[in-house]
């Protein structure tokens, strides 16, 4: 199977980043990630985005939701927008938690897609702290020639 020039791009991209954190971590030790995670905000839940030939298919991470109107998704344009808020859990106050990777707390994420959907044909489902969101992949018909009448 012959790869796409742009998803080659990306591996090639993952496995330099991957060295990157590698030798990071071997010259300024593992507590370096720790350290420097803590310093940069996340953004909100974690999202993994990957297409099939049809379907384009975000997977956020969003624990703890109990209701539809914790989380809203929008699609403008090509861009997917998940809002909500994510409550924390833990029976502490804030200033007692002393390592915060998980993300708790208000967010927007905007997801550009990396192909035209339809807005449409749009499925989501939440389960076990997963929040699955399908988007059928716009298919466009191929041009149809007009035959010309003369008077």
């Amino acid at each position: 199977m012959v790869m796409p020039v742009e998803e080659k791009a990306r591996q090639s991209q993952m496995k330099d980043l991957q060295a990157f954190h590698k030798q990071a971590g071997e010259v300024l030790g593992e507590e370096f990630w720790q350290d420097i995670g803590a310093l940069i905000p996340s953004l909100g839940p974690r999202v993994d985005i990957y297409y099939t030939q049809t379907t384009v298919v975000v997977m956020a991470e969003i624990p703890e939701l109990k209701s539809k109107g914790q989380i809203g998704i929008s699609l403008e344009g090509q861009t997917l927008i998940l809002e909500g808020d994510i409550p924390c859990m833990y029976p502490v106050t804030e200033n007692r938690i002393t390592q915060a990777e998980r993300f708790f707390g208000s967010f927007r994420r905007a997801l550009l897609m990396p192909k035209p959907v339809s807005k449409d044909h749009i499925r989501a489902n939440y389960s076990q702290g997963l929040l699955m969101i399908e988007l059928q992949i716009e298919t466009y018909e191929q041009p149809k020639n007009i035959p010309i009448e003369f008077a």
